[in-house]
């Protein structure tokens, strides 16, 4: 059983030395195989190719859909890799109608940010590259906004909302923290377990964090201004940004829900531990 303390070194970024950091060139050589895997997702579902679907997704997906509906607040619908690689069975939408719009948003070390924007969906990924393949680990969609939707002023918003997060994490304030987090929310980081093993996805939920913080088990790294956050993508009710404290990047999905922005979903890829060695 893996404990709360060891899932929470992770998501609180803490500083430890890092690996030897990618160029610009090598993050530039993964966005092929990232596109790829986008196409996989989509074109899998709309052609009826399960086999495209279960290559492009983890078997730990997690995919989240903003559903806006009238009478009712806006909620999420969840769905796992069974229930989408089952559902990619039969062709649905010929290739001359599926308008699929794909673009990497960020790459760093094994993790990714990407959209995938098509007739029926728009998507914002989160991927991991594990033994060689890129496979998404992380989705939020909705269906496409109506042609002309204008997001004015929606880009600081959004910033606003990653840096109240931040805030919350910094003054281990709790309730801040699950103000600005969805409830549903998944918080999850690309691990690197002791030893030197192969890296793992850990997740918790938001009230997992939130007592984490109440119990001062929090430790960031020096000041929250120090933060950099840059906004990804918006689309009407959902957005994609990137979180940098120290040597960790951390991918947030956000959904307007209740009036505000709200983390939907996170992935964090925390720099591996420093090498131990063993004396006798």
């Amino acid at each position: 059983m893996v404990s709360m303390t060891g899932s929470l070194v992770a998501l609180a970024l803490i500083l430890a030395p890092a690996a030897v950091p990618q160029t610009p060139a090598d993050l530039e050589r993964e966005k092929p195989a990232i596109v790829q895997t986008a196409l996989d997702y989509a074109e899998g579902y709309y052609g009826g190719e399960p086999a495209r679907m279960a290559r492009a997704v983890s078997t730990s997906l997690s995919k989240r859909g903003l559903m806006v509906r009238p009478g009712v607040p806006p909620f999420l619908v969840q769905m796992n890799a069974d229930t989408l690689i089952d559902a990619a069975n039969g062709a649905k939408v010929a290739p001359a109608d599926r308008h699929i719009a794909t673009e990497v948003l960020d790459v760093q070390q094994d993790i990714a940010s990407a959209r995938v924007f098509t007739a029926q969906f728009n998507d914002y990924l989160q991927l991991v590259k594990r033994n060689g393949a890129w496979q998404i680990v992380n989705v939020l969609w909705h269906a496409p906004p109506a042609a002309g939707q204008k997001t004015d002023g929606a880009a600081g918003a959004v910033e606003r909302a990653v840096r109240a997060y931040v805030a919350a994490l910094y003054t281990s304030d709790a309730p801040a923290l699950l103000a600005i987090v969805h409830p549903q929310a998944n918080l999850r980081t690309f691990a690197p377990p002791p030893q030197g093993r192969p890296r793992i996805i850990r997740e918790q939920n938001p009230e997992t964090l939130a007592a984490a913080l109440a119990g001062g088990m929090v430790k960031m790294p020096g000041k929250a201004d120090d933060a950099q956050v840059v906004v990804q993508g918006i689309d009407a009710d959902i957005a994609a940004a990137k979180l940098t404290i120290g040597q960790t990047t951390t991918y947030l999905h956000l959904a307007m829900t209740d009036g505000k922005w709200r983390v939907v979903n996170a992935l964090g890829y925390p720099p591996a531990p420093p090498a131990t060695t063993s004396s006798r």
